[in-house]
């Protein structure tokens, strides 16, 4: 699975079981901003390894360009340099999440909604999963909760991060289009068409944000919204619409857990924030390795 030769699995998974039209893909590319010369020297270097990688393992030339004349177009402030990944997409996540509801209803799969389990015991006779609504049994289980592994197994180097959000309301001639990684990729944001869905700012707060309390603070909401003023779209108004959280799973290492658990549970977690990105070729090798 860690094998970079996947790359280009993982790109594809998604759109190729539910097609490009009902994920909402678009390809503008991903931007990463720079907020000194010397961070974007440094990383502009390695621009002739990426590319040699990236021709390597997804068959692509030229992936990663210096693009520096386009940050007075997107209308940033402070940033220094921006180098763009044109391989990098966005879908629209409740687009698919509706498509993989119906494509599981058309496979006559069940779908149980608002059941905690808070205990799963792998016996001989099948595995046991304790909830509150009773006792489940099953021959076996996949446990894919990422961030929320700890609560159930006992496994190592998964921990929760919660990744706070907002997007704002619609803003008039907004400039921005792809998806856009800033401050070593601590945060991100994108258009989603003329708003600004921006999250991140876990690095002012890593151990408070180390849990899987479902919830947004004002310390990095407050940091969000600054940078949207002062970098992003520093000569535009603008309302927020929405703030939210979410739950990541992470470790020391940018690569899946996707192994045996017991005997007949497997474990599928530890997405590195990637889940949407690689969420289904994870899926697809676990339901492989259970099934063997």
């Amino acid at each position: 699975m860690g094998d970079g030769k996947n790359a280009l699995g993982w790109i594809k998974a998604t759109p190729q079981n539910l097609g490009d039209k009902n994920i909402g893909f678009k390809q503008h590319g991903g931007f990463e901003l720079f907020n000194t010369k010397a961070q974007f020297d440094n990383c502009n270097e390695s621009v002739f390894y990426l590319n040699k990688k990236a021709k390597e393992y997804i068959g692509r030339k030229n992936v990663y360009t210096s693009v520096n004349s386009k940050i007075k177009s997107f209308g940033f402030k402070t940033v220094k340099g921006m180098i763009l990944n044109s391989e990098e997409g966005q879908i629209d996540t409740s687009k698919m999440f509706n498509s993989l509801l119906q494509l599981a209803q058309k496979e006559n799969i069940s779908i149980l909604n608002g059941i905690e389990i808070s205990k799963i015991t792998d016996t001989k006779k099948g595995v046991e999963l304790q909830s509150n609504l009773g006792v489940f049994k099953s021959e076996k289980v996949v446990v894919a909760v990422n961030g929320f592994a700890k609560e159930l197994l006992k496994i190592k180097d998964v921990e929760p991060a919660r990744a706070q959000v907002l997007i704002t309301k619609p803003i008039q001639n907004l400039k921005l289009k792809g998806t856009f990684h800033y401050d070593e990729g601590f945060y991100y944001f994108r258009n989603i068409d003329n708003r600004i869905l921006f999250g991140g700012g876990r690095n002012l707060d890593l151990k408070g944000e180390t849990t899987t309390q479902i919830a947004v603070t004002p310390k990095i909401q407050n940091q969000l919204e600054t940078l949207l003023k002062t970098v992003i779209i520093p000569n535009q108004k603008f309302e927020i619409g929405h703030r939210w959280a979410g739950i990541m799973g992470v470790g020391t290492e940018k690569k899946p857990i996707i192994k045996h658990y017991s005997p007949n549970v497997v474990c599928a977690v530890r997405m590195g924030g990637m889940g949407v990105a690689i969420g289904s070729l994870v899926g697809k090798e676990a339901a492989k390795l259970i099934a063997d």
